[in-house]
């Protein structure tokens, strides 16, 4: 049987406000994704009929991850009968900000879209996507774009200018999505908003981006006093990085290097020091498809 790669890469938000609640269970807010090199590997056979799946990490194995939602919401969605069988080899740490479930769903749409050679373009995925998840289309689309009303409206913008990463989840510090949302509540005013997310559109268009650009809005209510997080950030910066950020919602944060030299050795630096990090780089949007997508088979499996 014939099994096909796909990578699903992680993203980073180089800016993100919170605007406001929404009434709606969401909230408002104006983004700039970007994507990066880390990844996971989603493997997937063909099948005659239904939907099998395992994960390496057996805590995600469940009914409820987005793989198998997005699995059964294509099939569900075009009268679908064939099956797949789906194997996630998870490398995106979970609960860090860098949308490891989204990605694996937005690639297992495109994934099973080939394989089971519906009808459609990768455009005309979108509506599963947005039903899947705020962060979900965005991986439909890749490189550096915008990202509008819940996240979900996504507009691609030109390549911003590449970028190393050393990104740090530290131990023990874990804030839900939603609990995150709820401790901004607070202190949601939304005045400089569209021109904090602005000065970076601009900077992607003009081609004059500089990390000192980015934000996030989360980071009022993340635990920076938190003793780990405090020595996470020194390090980090006192490693060299130009700029540390945290990711997403949290928790993990990533130091910004000027290039891969520098990154290379704050990484190699800050494991010395027994703190461990994720080396990583964007990716424009041409490299994000070349890499996600599977160019050949892989090799042939019992």
């Amino acid at each position: 049987m014939t099994a096909y790669r796909y990578r699903a890469h992680a993203k980073f938000n180089l800016g993100l406000e919170v605007l406001a609640d929404r009434g709606d269970g969401f909230h408002e807010i104006r983004t700039v994704y970007q994507s990066i090199a880390l990844c996971d590997h989603l493997d997937v056979f063909p099948a005659r009929s239904g939907l099998s799946f395992t994960c390496s990490d057996r805590a995600l194995s469940g009914e409820d991850n987005l793989v198998l939602k997005a699995a059964r919401a294509l099939a569900t969605s075009f009268g679908c009968k064939k099956g797949a069988r789906l194997e996630l080899t998870k490398r995106i740490p979970s609960q860090a900000g860098l949308g490891g479930g989204s990605a694996d769903a937005g690639v297992a749409l495109v994934a099973l879209a080939r394989l089971w050679r519906l009808p459609c373009d990768w455009p005309s995925l979108m509506p599963i996507a947005r039903s899947l998840g705020s962060d979900v289309p965005f991986f439909l689309v890749g490189g550096t774009a915008l990202g509008v009303s819940r996240g979900e409206e996504v507009y691609p913008l030109p390549d911003a200018p590449p970028m190393h990463l050393v990104i740090v989840q530290p131990a023990g510090v874990r804030t839900p999505t939603a609990e995150a949302y709820r401790l901004l509540d607070a202190k949601l005013t939304g005045d400089e908003a569209p021109n904090k997310i602005l000065s970076i559109v601009q900077g992607v268009v003009e081609g004059n981006l500089s990390e000192h650009h980015f934000f996030n809005r989360f980071e009022e209510v993340a635990s920076q006093a938190d003793d780990e997080v405090a020595a996470v950030r020194r390090a980090l910066l006192s490693a060299g990085a130009v700029r540390v950020l945290l990711a997403g919602s949290g928790s993990a944060w990533a130091g910004l290097f000027p290039d891969r030299a520098q990154a290379q050795e704050a990484h190699r630096r800050m494991a010395h020091r027994g703190i461990t990090g994720i080396l990583t780089n964007t990716l424009n949007r041409e490299d994000y498809w070349e890499l996600t997508l599977p160019g050949t088979a892989k090799e042939t499996l019992p």
